[in-house]
């Protein structure tokens, strides 16, 4: 995956997200992938990666989102949506955009089985972790993404745990997952 040595643009962080994708389930792969493909970025160009990566954590930060991964996860802390959010980010932008615009569409994707966690934690450590490299400074010297920070609670209405309101809100995912809950 080649991209241009001007700025990073939205465009560009999905294509590097969508070019990574085409490792399917292989999560160790698709890293090696992102992160070969990251370093051969400027610094400045792999921060513009994570501050659209936060801009699609922000976006995806939904209670309607979290309900649809409470299902098919049979639960999801704090930090299990977190890192479904990362997972779903990872899929590339089809998929993304897909369940952003209707939740229950989650239960379409290829998962590869009923067991998996969707959950992906390490996605969201690529860029970080190339740009200290590339730069040789610390992460905590990574240059702030220029976006809103995270909300302290995802938008939207909080889902109800209970079974009849889950089967009724999402019923793709009810009946491919529903045997969770």
């Amino acid at each position: 995956m080649t991209v241009g040595t001007g700025p990073l643009s939205r465009d560009d962080f999905w294509a590097l997200v969508d070019h990574s994708a085409t490792w399917g389930e292989d999560a160790d792969a698709q890293l090696m992938d992102l992160r070969m493909s990251l370093s051969r970025l400027t610094p400045s160009q792999i921060a513009a990666f994570q501050g659209y990566f936060e801009e699609a954590m922000i976006r995806s930060y939904r209670w309607d989102l979290w309900g649809a991964a409470y299902v098919a996860k049979g639960g999801a802390s704090d930090d299990g949506f977190e890192y479904f959010q990362r997972w779903l980010i990872s899929r590339g932008r089809t998929d993304f955009e897909r369940v952003l615009a209707d939740p229950d569409a989650l239960a379409d994707l290829a998962i590869p089985d009923a067991q998996s966690d969707l959950e992906f934690e390490a996605f969201g450590y690529v860029a970080p972790e190339v740009w200290s490299a590339k730069s040789g400074q610390a992460l905590s010297q990574m240059p702030e993404a220029d976006v809103r920070p995270r909300p302290s609670a995802p938008s939207g209405t909080p889902f109800k745990e209970e079974r009849s309101h889950l089967a009724a809100r999402y019923p793709k995912l009810w009946k491919r997952f529903g045997t969770w809950l």
